[in-house]
């Protein structure tokens, strides 16, 4: 193995950690001689690549890693890295994930991507086809970053044909946008499909104007099991806040609102 693949080794044991790690803990977490690690490590010192704690002894990516970091995540476009992170949601979860935009009515959301989890659904949905935007979790997400003159003016007058019969009111609606803008995601069960749920984010670019949702999509029935949503939201949402806090989305700039279900 060479010294680049063994520092390539390191630095993926730490991401996975989340963590500064100790000579021990690399040399364990990598199966090596502690002194072969020690060397590794003091040698990834030496190039900038790693820092060492004084107090703890424990070594975490230098200034150099995080600048790189930032690099990457300014050049990768938004919504590349929202599949990146999504599909891994998909594989940790086993939940079918879907991207979506709102189109230019406000009434529906279109699907972009789909990525199959290993839990089956009755029905998936295919890009390219619409959704309610007033029934669908994802619509919610994308709705609830509008300002309330322009709900307004997109759902005050008559009902559109397209929001079918069942759809919420004005003020059901407005009320279920508030939820969403203070907890910070959206779910819904059994409203655009028949025994399927969901739980979505938006987040979007200041620099390009768009904004895009992305959720997990469940058999409904799993919601009935105490604490499922909140618990399938969380990731969602740091994803949302890793994403947006990268993209400048002011909506992730502030304090982030946390997975806990607010009340209508």
């Amino acid at each position: 193995m060479t010294i680049l693949q063994s520092a390539s080794n390191v630095l993926r044991l730490m991401v996975g950690k989340g963590r500064p790690l100790t000579v021990s803990e690399v040399a364990e977490g990598l199966a090596l001689p502690k002194s072969s690690t020690s060397r590794l490590l003091k040698q990834m010192l030496e190039c900038d690549l790693l820092e060492r704690d004084r107090v703890t002894l424990s070594y975490g990516p230098a200034l150099l890693m995080l600048e790189l970091g930032r690099l990457v995540q300014a050049s990768t476009p938004i919504l590349q890295r929202m599949e990146q992170e999504l599909e891994a949601l998909v594989q940790a979860t086993g939940h079918t994930g879907y991207i979506s935009v709102l189109d230019e009515t406000k009434h529906n959301v279109v699907v972009l991507r789909v990525f199959h989890g290993r839990h089956a659904l009755r029905v998936v949905t295919d890009p390219g086809q619409r959704g309610i935007a007033s029934r669908t979790s994802t619509g919610h997400a994308l709705l609830a970053r509008l300002d309330d003159s322009v709900i307004d003016a997109a759902f005050g007058g008559e009902p559109a044909a397209d929001d079918g019969p069942g759809a919420p009111s004005l003020a059901q609606l407005k009320r279920r946008l508030q939820r969403v803008r203070r907890q910070g995601w959206a779910s819904a069960l059994n409203e655009s499909l028949p025994d399927v749920g969901s739980v979505s984010c938006a987040v979007g670019s200041p620099a390009s104007g768009e904004t895009w949702a992305f959720c997990l999509s469940f058999p409904a029935a799993l919601a009935e099991q105490q604490g499922f949503l909140e618990g399938l939201a969380e990731p969602l949402v740091q994803s949302a806040r890793a994403l947006g806090q990268a993209a400048g989305d002011p909506a992730w700039q502030a304090t982030a609102p946390t997975a806990s279900r607010s009340a209508d």
